[in-house]
């Protein structure tokens, strides 16, 4: 049996005796195509005359000259893949139901007349006998041949002319451009008066496939507004929920629904349709994954929206603000906004990571001034700011953002939930910063964030939360030995141990390559210890010995990249001498490729840059590892501490313990291996470590 289109039955009229025939002869017959055999026809058995406004638009695309596949394609992807020869039957099918249709309407007359117009075709040219049969009704030697053919021109051209004339007469002078349009008119009256369109209560075998009706009937889904609501719950993998129902089969089913979402009532999630419809079948666009400039005449917007797309209220731009100085200030700037712009130029020199944390501080603390607090940033007073931290603290929800997509997207917040003591330090040290620049500038004549103190940090207690005990290594050791040989597995190990043994952030660590290595110098004599030599954060540069196991795990991992490029799959990076290699690189070429961007607003829709070495960034490698620490916490040794909370900087704290028990405690060496700016920060890992106190206590004699 055939496949179901929206009520009608595909089915052969012969029937393939071949597979029939004895097995002995299966071997000898030749392998036979899918599909119908050769020079069979096919019959399409109607269960009903409705039409539909798919079926309309699929009749449409094919008067206006669309090859009836493409057509099909387009407008009738929600019943199934057709062939060639299925959509040709379709079409005839379709044609004579639409004639049926109208000889029956109620108005005879009007519709003759629609139907007239629908039939409506150019005028045939006159049928004219050949010189043969021409010459056939003269005696043979009544003229020469030159003699007639003369003959048969001039007759021959006033038949045409004759014929012409009455073709005119009958056809009153319609040109091709004129039926064309007539037909288009007549059904486009046939979508708007006869053809049916999908309804919210309508059952969903009454327009979908029905293998896919029986699926969705599965989770309670049974009319057209339930498929819409439950697909839009599910998310763009929604799909996934139905077995045997691949992307593309969800694409065309999408975008089915997407053409009659506003007959139905509920409209299709913008996320998931730009995911999986346009990218698929609109033309294709790049997208940047920032927000472009803004093109003069666009419309700023005013809300919890993008810095970029910001619109100032006249009121709100501080020029008159409470802490102004009417004074010339440094910046050049007259108002907030150009205040904000110019403060922003001055952190060039900075590096990329610290540019946009302080963007992404200002950036909230503009929003909540004049969206939420309807206050211009020059009249913002002490008490403002600390409303501020507590906002960032319990922010209202539609300050939040659930998925991650680009900024450009209607989706985007500032937040994602509520800020810990950490991230709400580091803001208001970036606004303070800010407003202290204002003032030494001459923009302001007071700053009010200057009395505002930072959240207490809570150093000591994460500090033991955020580290491996021994019991933990092992955990991590005996899942890592579980794992099947491979590159994946050796990347993994050289990752674990270039963090916990040198104590880098996980920066660092995909910043790292073979020219950061060299050989350590004991004593003014070359030794066989080697160390990385780099710029760590705070351009503070640092020389941390690295174990003889680690550089080996690094080794093991770099002569995988070189059989990866022997065997095509890191192709691209033959030609990169090793000094320039990084020590954690990517296994698979395309991940490597650039992107230039697709139509969406998730992060997968976004531009990307090529990757010119190869190196592993610093979000896969995150990837890598907690996805690593998720099977750690299924061994057994594993329930005393919480993997799945576990990430690359607990590696570095339990660097940092180790190294002080083997130091003996030497604050200023472990300083220098971790790259701490402040000798206090490094004693905080004193102040966690219990084995002095416990010595202590247990050495103090009991009363009684």
């Amino acid at each position: 049996m055939g496949p179901r289109i929206d009520g009608i039955q595909v089915v052969d009229i012969e029937e393939d005796r071949e597979e029939h025939a004895a097995a002995a002869d299966a071997s000898e017959r030749p392998r036979r195509r899918r599909g119908r055999p050769l020079g069979s026809k096919a019959k399409i058995a109607s269960a009903g005359s409705r039409i539909t406004a798919s079926e309309t638009s699929f009749m449409r695309a094919v008067i206006q000259g669309v090859d009836v596949k493409l057509a099909a394609q387009r407008y009738l992807l929600h019943l199934g893949s057709m062939d060639r020869r299925a959509a040709l039957a379709y079409r005839e099918l379709l044609e004579q139901r639409i004639h049926l249709s109208l000889q029956t309407l109620p108005d005879a007359a009007l519709g003759a007349r629609i139907l007239a117009q629908l039939l409506a075709q150019p005028a045939p040219a006159p049928e004219l006998p050949s010189l043969e049969a021409f010459a056939e009704s003269f005696a043979e030697d009544m003229f020469s041949e030159k003699e007639l053919i003369a003959l048969y021109e001039e007759q021959m051209r006033d038949q045409a002319k004759s014929d012409g004339q009455a073709a005119q007469q009958e056809y009153q002078a319609a040109t091709p451009s004129d039926i064309l349009r007539g037909r288009l008119a007549a059904i486009s009256w046939v979508q708007d008066h006869v053809a049916q369109h999908p309804q919210p209560q309508d059952p969903t075998e009454l327009w979908l496939d029905a293998a896919i009706c029986a699926k969705l009937r599965q989770h309670g889904v049974l009319t057209l507004s339930n498929a819409i609501q439950w697909i839009n719950l599910q998310g763009r993998r929604w799909y996934a929920q139905l077995p045997g129902v691949g992307r593309t089969r969800a694409q065309r089913l999408l975008l089915w629904l997407s053409d009659h979402q506003g007959a139905i009532g509920v409209n299709i999630h913008h996320r998931i349709a730009q995911e999986m419809i346009y990218a698929e079948f609109a033309p294709a666009a790049t997208v940047a994954n920032h927000l472009p400039a803004r093109s003069p005449g666009t419309p700023e917007l005013f809300g919890v929206v993008p810095l970029e797309v910001l619109a100032w209220p006249l009121h709100l731009l501080g020029d008159d603000g409470l802490f102004r100085s009417h004074r010339p200030n440094t910046l050049k700037a007259h108002t907030d906004r150009e205040a904000v712009q110019a403060w922003f130029a001055t952190l060039a020199e900075k590096s990329a990571a610290t540019q946009d944390s302080y963007r992404r501080a200002v950036e909230r603390l503009i929003l909540w001034a004049l969206v939420e607090r309807q206050t211009p940033l020059a009249s913002l007073a002490t008490e403002d700011f600390i409303a501020f931290k507590a906002f960032l603290r319990a922010p209202p929800a539609h300050w939040c953002q659930k998925a991650p997509v680009t900024k450009g997207s209607p989706d985007w917040r500032p937040l994602r939930g509520p800020l810990g003591d950490l991230s709400i330090q580091q803001t208001m040290s970036a606004i303070a910063t800010m407003y202290r620049d204002w003032h030494a500038s001459g923009y302001l004549d007071a700053n009010a964030v200057a009395s505002v103190r930072g959240s207490k940090r809570r150093d000591m207690q994460m500090d033991v939360m955020r580290s491996f005990s021994n019991e933990a290594l092992q955990a991590i050791r005996a899942t890592l030995q579980d794992m099947a040989d491979g590159p994946v597995k050796r990347r993994l190990r050289a990752a674990i141990l270039l963090l916990q043994t040198a104590g880098l952030r996980r920066a660092e660590a995909v910043n790292m390559s073979w020219g950061h290595i060299e050989r350590v110098r004991l004593d003014n004599n070359e030794s066989d210890i080697w160390a990385l030599k780099f710029s760590g954060k705070g351009q503070r540069e640092r020389m941390v010995p690295l174990k003889p196991e680690t550089l080996q795990a690094l080794e093991a991992h770099y002569q995988d990249r070189l059989a990866l490029i022997a065997s095509g799959q890191l192709s691209s990076y033959a030609d990169i001498p090793k000094s320039d290699c990084p020590l954690l690189g990517i296994l698979e070429e395309r991940l490597a490729m650039g992107h230039p961007g697709t139509v969406g607003d998730l992060a997968s829709n976004a531009r990307r840059e090529a990757n010119a070495t190869g190196a592993l960034s610093a979000a896969r490698l995150h990837g890598v590892l907690k996805g690593f620490f998720r099977q750690v916490q299924e061994q057994p040794g594993a329930a005393q501490t919480d993997f799945l909370k576990a990430s690359a900087h607990w590696l570095r704290h339990t660097f940092a313990h180790q190294s002080l028990r083997a130091s003996g405690k030497d604050l200023a060496v472990v300083q220098q291996l971790l790259g701490h700016a402040d000798i206090s920060t490094t004693g905080i890992y004193v102040k966690a470590d219990m084995a002095s106190r416990v010595a202590a206590v247990l050495g103090v004699e009991a009363a009684v």
